[in-house]
C-alpha cells in the first residue's frame, strides 16, 4: 500500500502525495509473477517451473503497470473517500521533471502527486428583485382565431369560375417581370388573401380569374414581409438573388379557390377529441384553453428558471480554483472561460440546494421524465399502447445504458431543484396574449443566445 498524505495549497485546492517503495512494489510484481508462472508453458521449463527472472524480465512491466495503477488508484481514491474530502473535478497527475523511470528490472521509490478542486464553502445569496413569470391570458379572439382555423380545417375548398376574389381566398398566381427585360424573371405561386397586406388586398379583392395588377414593391403585398422571402416563395428565386430594387412585376389571377368552413358538428368534436370529452363549444373552449396554457407555460417556466439560475450564479459570491480548471479547459473544443466558470458556479448551487433541501431522485421521478420524453417523441399525445407496463419495461432499457441514465437522471434532478427555487424566490405573474408572448419569446431567445465567433481572416 502506499504512504498518502494531503495538504491544503489554498482555499480551494489541495496537493495529495503517494510514496511508493520499490521493495512494496517488489513485493507485489513478485507475487504476481508466481501467481502467472503456474499457468506459463515455456520451451526448456516444466510448466510452473518457469524462473522468476525470465518471467520478470517477460511480463515483469505489464505487472508493473497494472500494480502502479491498482496502487495510485485503491491509494488515491481511498484517501478522498474514507477522509471525506469533497472535490469538484478529477485529481490532476502534476509532472514532475525528476519523477523517476522506473521499470521491473530497476526498481526505485517513486512519489505520485495528484492536484485537487476542492469544494469551495460558500452562502447562496437569494435574489432580492421578483422574477418575471409570464401566463397566458387566454382572451375570447384568441379563442374565436383558434376555431375559426380549425373550422377551416375541416372545410372545403372550391374553384370560383365567373366570381370575384374575396376574403380568405386563395389565389393561383403568376409573377412576371414588367418591362422591356431580357431573361424576365417569372414563377407561378399560391397567395393567401388572409395573409394580405391592407394595400395587397386592395389590388386584389374584386377582382376576376384572368385579371393582372401591377405591384411596384413586392414587399408590400404580405404583412412584415421581407426581401429573402419574396425572392423564394414569390419568385422562387433559390440562389438567394433578393437585389429587387427599381423592378416591378405583373401579377395574373390564374384562379380562385374559396374556402367553405366546416361545421361545428358531432364529427368534428370527434376528430378534434377522439376521447369523446368534447361534445359542445363550451368544451371545446376549455380544452384549446388548458392545451395553450400548458404550452405556454413551459415556455414561461423555462425564461423563469433562466432568470434564476442567472441571479443566483451573478449574486453568489463562489471561490473557484481558476488556475485548476483554466488546466484542464485547455483543448482546442474547450469553452471560453467565463462560459466554464458559470456552469461550474450553478453546478455548486445546485447541489447545494439539493442537499440543503433534501432534494433526492425517486424511481417515479425517473419514470415520469422517461414518460415525458416519450410522449413528446410521439408527438405530444398518449396512445393506448403507452401503458405503464410499457413505460416501465422502457425506463428500465434506458436506466441500463449509462449515457441515458445520467440523462434521464439529470433532468429529473434539475426539475425538482427548479420547482423548489421557484417556491423560493418572489415571482410575479405577468398574463399576455399569445402574440405578446412569441414576441416575449423572440426576444428571450434574442437576447441569450450566444453571438457568432468573427470569422478569422486566413493567412496568404
Amino acid at each position: 500500500m502506499a504512504d498518502v498524505s494531503f495538504e491544503k495549497t489554498g482555499n480551494v485546492t489541495g496537493l495529495i502525495t503517494l510514496k511508493v517503495t520499490k521493495d512494496e512494489l517488489n513485493q507485489q510484481i513478485t507475487d504476481e509473477l508466481k501467481k502467472q508462472r503456474k499457468k506459463v508453458s515455456m520451451k526448456g521449463f516444466r510448466k510452473g517451473k518457469t524462473p522468476l527472472s525470465t518471467l520478470r524480465k517477460m511480463m515483469g512491466n505489464q505487472i508493473l503497470g497494472e500494480v502502479l495503477d491498482k496502487t495510485i488508484r485503491e491509494g488515491l481514491f481511498g484517501y478522498i473517500e474514507d477522509n471525506d474530502i469533497k472535490i469538484i473535478f478529477s485529481p490532476q497527475p502534476v509532472d514532475e521533471e525528476n519523477t523517476p523511470t522506473i521499470t521491473a528490472t530497476s526498481l526505485q521509490d517513486v512519489d505520485f502527486k495528484y492536484e485537487l478542486a476542492l469544494e469551495p464553502e460558500f452562502e447562496i445569496k437569494m435574489p432580492d428583485e421578483a422574477i418575471d413569470l409570464y401566463v397566458l391570458d387566454v382572451t375570447d379572439t384568441f379563442l374565436d382565431e383558434q376555431i375559426e382555423r380549425m373550422l377551416k380545417g375541416a372545410g372545403t375548398t372550391d374553384a370560383v369560375e365567373d366570381g370575384e376574389v374575396e376574403d380568405n381566398d386563395v389565389l393561383d398566381v403568376t409573377f412576371t417581370e414588367a418591362g422591356p427585360v431580357e431573361d424576365k424573371i417569372t414563377n407561378s405561386t399560391k397567395l393567401y388573401v388572409d395573409a394580405l397586406s391592407d394595400e395587397g388586398k386592395q389590388l386584389f379583392l374584386g377582382k376576376k380569374v384572368g385579371d393582372v395588377v401591377t405591384v411596384t414593391d413586392l414587399k408590400s403585398l404580405e404583412k412584415e414581409s421581407t426581401d429573402t422571402y419574396v425572392a423564394k416563395y414569390f419568385l422562387g428565386l433559390e440562389d438567394g438573388d433578393t437585389d429587387l430594387e427599381g423592378k416591378s412585376f405583373e401579377v395574373t389571377v390564374d384562379g380562385i379557390s374559396r374556402l367553405t368552413p366546416g361545421e361545428m358538428d358531432e364529427a368534428f368534436f370527434a376528430e378534434f377529441d377522439p376521447s369523446g370529452e368534447v361534445t359542445d363549444e363550451a368544451a371545446l373552449r376549455a380544452k384549446i384553453t388548458a392545451d395553450n396554457k400548458e404550452g405556454f407555460a413551459r415556455q414561461g417556466e423555462g425564461m423563469a428558471n433562466f432568470a434564476i439560475q442567472k441571479a443566483l450564479v451573478e449574486g453568489t459570491e463562489i471561490e473557484l480554483p481558476t488556475a485548476f480548471m483554466e488546466r484542464i479547459n485547455e483543448d482546442e473544443d474547450a469553452q471560453p472561460m467565463d462560459e466554464f466558470e458559470r456552469a461550474v458556479k450553478w453546478m455548486l448551487i445546485r447541489n447545494k440546494v439539493a442537499d440543503d433541501a433534501d432534494i433526492k431522485i425517486e424511481y417515479e421521478d425517473i419514470k415520469a421524465e422517461a414518460t415525458e420524453s416519450l410522449i413528446g417523441m410521439l408527438g405530444g399525445q398518449r396512445p393506448d399502447f403507452l401503458t405503464d407496463e410499457f413505460i416501465d419495461n422502457y425506463v428500465q432499457r434506458m436506466l441500463s445504458d449509462d449515457e441515458q441514465r445520467q440523462q434521464l437522471t439529470g433532468n429529473a434532478i434539475q426539475k425538482k431543484i427548479m420547482n423548489h427555487l421557484r417556491g423560493t424566490v418572489t415571482l410575479v405573474e405577468k398574463p399576455v396574449d399569445a402574440d405578446e408572448f412569441n414576441q416575449v419569446i423572440q426576444d428571450f431567445n434574442a437576447a441569450n443566445t450566444p453571438a457568432p465567433a468573427p470569422a478569422v481572416a486566413e493567412e496568404e
